[in-house]
């Protein structure tokens, strides 16, 4: 392999900012197999990823079921990827982005945006649109998470909260609310209005996109 092809060798003499995705990928996974060599091995990781911006959805049964990658290598992977989710989660958002729905979705994106499963994040607001506590209350199959109103409010009381900001992943990508999203919205929009609590938005989190109740003006 000539020096052009060596992801170590360019990140030390160029800096690890130089490489690119493949050559990141094949700077981790180090060699490649009989058939392929490391960056046409990081390529497949990437085309079974559907590109780079999806890495993060990579299962570990997927990854050992690409020819050349093993346990050990897989669970490298796994590490890499999981401390690039929590650093992104680590990230604070100011109280004037709750306003914002695309800088919200780029807080929650880390884990909703790539988790196989639908999950239901909740965010408790005081009265200056403070963040209290933030939450991923439920978790469900790849379709469906069953949503409590009167347990979210409930919290939401406990924690003396005067309102509410709430999201969800679709592991499809397809954003569009379904009619359960529709009639959960309609609810807790109603029920938190009368307990003084307000639904400042409901946010569907795709891979790629994202949908926002109160930017279609479907907040009651």
């Amino acid at each position: 392999m000539s020096n052009e092809m060596m992801p170590r060798e360019k990140a030390l003499d160029y800096g690890i900012s130089s490489l690119s995705n493949i050559e990141l990928i094949a700077l981790v996974v180090k060699t490649g197999n009989r058939e392929k060599n490391v960056l046409e091995l990081a390529e497949e990781i990437l085309d079974s990823a559907n590109g780079f911006s999806n890495l993060m959805t990579l299962s570990y049964e997927e990854l050992i079921s690409i020819k050349g990658i093993k346990k050990a290598k897989a669970l490298e992977l796994m590490a890499i990827l999981e401390i690039a989710k929590r650093l992104t989660k680590l990230e604070t958002i100011s109280e004037p982005q709750l306003n914002e729905p695309k800088k919200v979705v780029e807080w929650l994106r880390a884990s909703l945006g790539y988790s196989p499963q639908e999950e239901f994040f909740v965010v408790y607001l005081n009265g200056k649109g403070g963040i209290i506590k933030s939450e991923i209350m439920y978790k469900g199959n790849k379709n469906s998470a069953s949503v409590g109103v009167d347990e979210i409010l409930r919290k939401a009381i406990l924690h003396k909260a005067s309102g509410l900001l709430v999201a969800h992943n679709h592991p499809s990508d397809n954003i569009t609310p379904s009619d359960a999203d529709i009639q959960l919205t309609k609810k807790l929009s109603a029920s938190g209005r009368m307990m003084g609590i307000p639904l400042l938005d409901h946010i569907i989190i795709g891979k790629t996109g994202y949908f926002s109740f109160k930017n279609h003006n479907m907040l009651e």
